[in-house]
C-alpha cells in the first residue's frame, strides 16, 4: 500500500464526530460537539446545528438560538506507518549457523484532522418574541436531516 493510500485509510477510519448535551435550564443546553477525521470534520458545524434543533423539538419548542459558539481546529496521531529493511547473512558450520542481521527503518506518524463546536442553544415558542427571526427547528431537521 503506498503512503498516500495509508494516509487516506487512516483519516476514513479513524474518524468520527460526537456531540455532548448539557442541560443548563428548561429551555437552554450546551453543545459540543468533538469531530476527526477527512470525512467528519467538515460536518461537525452541521452535525451541531442538526442537534440543537433535534434538542429543541424534544423538548417541546419550535424555535432555536445559538450562543456562546466557539470553534477550533486541529489535528490528533491516528497512526504510525513504519518501514523496516532488513538482511541476514550466515555461514554454516556442521551442524552450527554462525551470522549477523541487519536491521533499519522508519517510523512516520499519521495525523487525522479534528474539529470542536461548542454553542449554548436557548429554545422558544412560535409564539414568544425570542422566535422571531430564530431558527426554525423544524425546517433545520427537514433540511439537516441527511448528515
Amino acid at each position: 500500500m503506498n503512503k498516500f493510500a495509508c494516509l487516506l485509510a487512516v483519516g476514513i477510519i479513524s474518524g468520527c464526530a460526537t456531540t455532548n448535551e448539557m442541560p443548563l435550564a428548561p429551555n437552554v443546553v450546551r453543545l459540543d460537539t468533538q469531530a476527526s477525521g477527512a470525512m467528519f470534520t467538515g460536518s461537525a458545524g452541521r452535525i451541531t446545528l442538526l442537534r440543537a434543533a433535534e434538542a429543541t423539538a424534544k423538548r417541546g419548542y419550535t424555535h432555536f438560538r445559538l450562543e456562546q459558539a466557539a470553534t477550533s481546529q486541529g489535528r490528533q496521531l491516528a497512526g504510525i506507518s513504519t518501514s523496516n529493511n532488513g538482511s541476514y547473512s550466515g555461514t554454516a558450520y556442521g551442524n552450527s549457523v554462525y551470522g549477523s542481521y541487519n536491521s533499519s527503518g522508519f517510523a512516520t506518524p499519521i495525523y487525522a484532522p479534528t474539529a470542536n463546536v461548542g454553542v449554548t442553544v436557548v429554545m422558544f415558542k412560535a409564539n414568544e418574541a425570542g422566535a422571531n427571526g430564530a431558527w426554525n427547528a423544524a425546517q433545520v431537521i427537514k433540511k439537516q436531516g441527511n448528515v
